[in-house]
């Protein structure tokens, strides 16, 4: 009986090449001399019968007369690689639980200077080796937890089933994982053996985890000096007493990271350092409400967690530019100033340029409860901006609570603009003042956010005004918008997306266009123009609608690595009535998963628009 605690299946080989048979030949006075340097053989074909997958490609992966080569083998090479074999079989079939297979094998040699050698086995598996005891088992204080008994539980592993060790590897992983993710630190395996017999074809398993005792988190010190200990402390998910787990370290590591308020960071967690916490509950209490863990009444062995922070830089700057065929080209300078105080307030500026839009944007944001998530900011702007045919100017200012949430965020916030505006019906320069709150949620869930196999997105805004609090106009307006990416094959998805909006007003005609639906544009109804569908003044002017609905359908598929087509059909309207004119669009595209997200490049075709045969439409940035 032997026994083993893994068979590993052998290597793959390398790329086979192409060689060739020499002969030299050499005279000399009176007498030919013939050097016969090795021959070489072109390649080896190899035929394996009697077996299926999985224990056929793990053969053949494991014989090494099947492997690539770059160097020529010569015959010897390839008459000592075959001999190999036998053994190779035997040591690919054992971790499947057959031991004794039995092998008819056969090498021909090759025909002709251009010919292949010919390697043909036939193999029959045998017998299985059947487990006919287990020992499998927990001991020490964590034996009872959940996670522990639920790996315990799933284990493939029995007595009367075939010996298969990938059965035995996941058993062992997924106890240990259990064990050390839940705090068990000092987990281990004093008995961890297959013991095999292959004259009968028999296996006894020993496998015992040992959890030993339970770790806990002791206090976390961040080691900083531009924020308040206190505030700093706050972003730390862990509380002193918490089961350790690795995760966690992770976790703290990433929400410092992205707090921007920091370069490098560095932490540590040394369990040779972990001390006896004092007994929370006393004796008395614990033998009413025995605690989970035995050793809870002796106190907690805690870890100490250190983490090294070395603060970023004051001031960050960003500069960004782009083109697309709604905006034309387009250009961003960007400034925040990092470490304004101790509390962790930050100010921020922004200015953003293109042929329909000129802003200018400062907000001053202040991290409040779940400091890591929410944040309190307040905001000024000014724009100049083009809606369908009608220019504004804006000035506003405005309050913003952000928080996060188990799929996204929510805003809340209120807003006092100003707005200048033309709509061109003779009226000349108009004026609109608003003081509106609002609230937004939105939700987002992909597999990757920047190239999407499959995910959605969706987003809710509602917000209104009224003449009673300083506005001109009294108004309700809500907006829907949803995207879905669904994977249809390996190289295929399906695209949905939808915007629904509508607004209700007492005097349509005194809403700023900045309170407009418009449709038409690169990610809306291709086709047409930016903004070019809405109601028209009587100049044939775009000066938006009440309401909006907008569809679209698109398939895309991966010809060539990241590059690929799609097919799309697009429809919306923006229109004062729910009697909706749809306008259509159909086209293709060409996309390329480029590293700063998809690159789209669009033929549309308008149905409903005489005066235009196509527009190119030209985008970059994620799907959802």
């Amino acid at each position: 009986m032997r026994a083993v605690d893994m068979l590993k299946p052998c290597r793959t080989g390398r790329r086979l090449r192409h060689a060739s048979l020499w002969l030299g030949i050499a005279a000399g006075a009176g007498l030919g001399v013939v050097l016969i340097a090795p021959a070489f053989a072109d390649t080896v074909n190899v035929r394996i019968e009697g077996l299926d997958d999985p224990l056929r490609a793990n053969v053949r992966k494991s014989l090494s007369v099947a492997a690539a080569h770059e160097e020529p083998w010569s015959e010897r090479q390839i008459e000592r690689l075959y001999r190999l074999a036998p053994n190779e079989i035997r040591n690919a079939l054992a971790p499947y639980g057959y031991y004794n297979p039995e092998i008819d094998n056969t090498l021909t040699e090759a025909e002709g200077e251009t010919g292949a050698w010919q390697a043909a086995f036939d193999i029959e598996h045998g017998p299985p080796t059947k487990v006919t005891r287990l020992n499998l088992g927990v001991r020490g204080p964590g034996d009872e937890f959940p996670d522990v008994r639920e790996a315990l539980a799933n284990t493939r592993l029995a007595e009367g089933e075939r010996l298969i060790h990938a059965d035995y590897s996941a058993t062992k992983s997924a106890l240990y994982n259990a064990a050390y993710d839940a705090g068990y630190l000092d987990a281990r395996f004093p008995e961890a053996a297959i013991r095999v017999n292959p004259e009968d074809n028999t296996a006894e398993i020993d496998l015992v985890l040992y959890t030993g005792e339970r770790y806990y988190f002791g206090d976390v010190h961040i080691e900083q000096d531009i924020l308040d200990d206190d505030f700093a402390d706050r972003f730390v998910p862990i509380q002193p007493g918490d089961p350790f787990n690795a995760e966690r370290l992770i976790d703290t590591q990433l929400i410092l990271s992205d707090t921007d308020y920091f370069d490098k960071l560095e932490i540590q967690a040394d369990r040779n350092a972990a001390e006896r916490a004092a007994p929370v509950q006393n004796w008395f209490y614990d033998l009413l409400y025995p605690p989970q863990d035995p050793l809870m009444s002796i106190g907690q062995l805690r870890v100490p967690v250190n983490v090294e922070a070395s603060p970023s830089k004051p001031q960050s700057y960003t500069i960004s530019g782009g083109y697309g065929t709604d905006t034309g080209p387009r250009v961003g300078f960007g400034v925040r100033f990092r470490h304004l105080n101790r509390r962790g307030h930050q100010f921020r500026s922004d200015l953003r340029l293109s042929a329909v839009e000129q802003t200018l944007q400062a907000a001053y944001d202040i991290p409040i409860e779940d400091v890591a998530e929410d944040r309190l900011s307040f905001i000024a702007n000014v724009s100049n901006q083009e809606f369908g045919d009608i220019t504004s100017i804006n000035y506003g200012i405005g309050a913003v609570r952000d928080t996060g949430w188990s799929l996204g965020r929510k805003r809340a916030y209120i807003n006092l603009e100003r707005e200048s505006y033309d709509l061109g019906d003779g009226a000349g320069d108009r004026n609109a003042t608003l003081l509106y709150p609002g609230y937004t949620l939105t939700l987002q869930k992909a597999d990757d956010l920047l190239n999407t196999r499959k995910g959605v997105s969706a987003s809710l805004d509602v917000h209104g005004a009224s003449e009673a609090l300083l506005s001109s106009v009294d108004f309700v307006q809500a907006k829907f918008t949803g995207n879905a990416v669904l994977p249809l094959t390996s190289r295929s998805r399906l695209l949905l997306r939808t915007e629904l909006g509508a607004t209700e007003v007492d005097d349509f005609a005194r809403l700023p266009p900045s309170q407009r639906f418009f449709a038409g544009g690169d990610r809306n109804v291709r086709g047409y123009g930016y903004q070019q569908i809405s109601p028209e003044n009587g100049d044939g002017e775009n000066i938006g609608g009440r309401y909006l609905a907008v569809g679209s359908i698109e398939a895309d598929y991966r010809v060539y690595k990241d590059y690929g087509v799609a097919a799309f059909f697009d429809m919306g309207d923006a229109a004062n009535t729910t009697s909706f004119d749809f306008k259509r669009g159909v086209g293709i595209g060409f996309r390329w998963v480029s590293p700063v997200g998809m690159i789209r490049l669009d033929l549309a075709h308008p149905l409903d628009d005489e005066d235009s045969d196509f527009r190119i439409h030209f985008s970059l940035g994620p799907d959802l």
